[in-house]
């Protein structure tokens, strides 16, 4: 309607005559062509084309190179797998030594056992042997010593020499220092055991001979009562010991308390660490 209100407008109604001229209509603008809008989807076209084609490319470059990368990656799984198969078998080759190994050191194991148990059982044999031999010399020379000196069997104690009789016992001391154990099993070894005293007497018979050193004497409580090495029982006299002793010290530093008995110097007694290294006296009772 508005392009028509336009048209109108051109006619000019001055003229001549009164009769209005007629003027040549404006030129009306030319239609709108559709090109410039179809070259951009063409193009559009065109460059999808070829995005197209140039992913096509790339997909099929990677698609060679991932063929080859799953070649390599199977190759890979192959030689891990042939690795892990040889270090099975070298496990398993590992482990069947190791079930021998172990075997043969049970097997050492019990045999060391055995002789040492051997060896200890030929030992106790060889000791006694060895003990009555040495009863035999003993009764030997007492014989002879009799027969020497005219004297009948009972009138004194016969014992072996170094060694001094008090009453129906013969006693050997060493001023050489050992530990209560050692000296209790150095006793052993002379078929005697270490001192036991059983009467006033007897403490000043051994004191008298070992002044002024300290002496192990054959009565201890590790086991939690005082017991002489014949397994007797002991119980404590006060009269025989030093002042305040016994008193199962622990302030000496060698760990746990005194648990043995010695002769002190002035011939009391007293308990100390049986670790301590004093002389020692054994005892050995006789009847010949």
């Amino acid at each position: 309607m508005s392009q028509d209100y336009q048209d109108l407008t051109s006619l000019d109604v001055e003229g001549e005559g009164g009769r209005p001229i007629l003027k040549a209509p404006t030129r009306l603008p030319p239609k709108p062509s559709w090109k410039p809008h179809l070259c951009p989807s063409r193009r559009l076209v065109l460059v999808g084309l070829g995005f197209c084609g140039i992913f096509s490319i790339v997909l099929l470059a990677f698609g060679v190179k991932g063929s080859n990368y799953s070649s390599q990656l199977w190759g890979l799984e192959e030689t891990l797998r042939n690795i892990n198969e040889t270090v099975a078998r070298q496990m398993g080759v590992l482990q069947a030594k190791e079930t021998n190994v172990e075997g043969k050191i049970t097997k050492i194991e019990g045999t060391v056992k055995q002789l040492t148990e051997e060896g200890e059982t030929v030992k106790t044999r060889l000791q006694s042997q060895v003990n009555d031999v040495q009863r035999n010399l003993r009764s030997m020379n007492c014989d002879l010593q009799r027969f020497k000196y005219n004297r009948t069997a009972g009138q004194e104690t016969c014992c072996p020499k170094d060694w001094s009789a008090f009453r129906k016992s013969c006693y050997w001391e060493s001023r050489v220092g050992k530990t209560w154990e050692e000296a209790k099993e150095d006793c052993k070894s002379r078929d005697a055991h270490l001192v036991i005293i059983n009467s006033y007497e007897e403490q000043l018979f051994v004191a008298v001979r070992v002044k002024p050193e300290f002496t192990w004497i054959g009565l201890t409580d590790a086991s939690g009562s005082w017991k002489w090495v014949d397994g007797t029982s002991y119980t404590v006299r006060q009269e025989e010991w030093c002042r305040e002793q016994p008193d199962d010290w622990y302030g000496h530093g060698l760990g746990g308390g005194e648990d043995c008995a010695h002769l002190h110097r002035n011939g009391c007694w007293n308990d100390d660490h049986c670790s301590r290294l004093y002389g020692w006296v054994c005892e050995m009772e006789t009847e010949l």
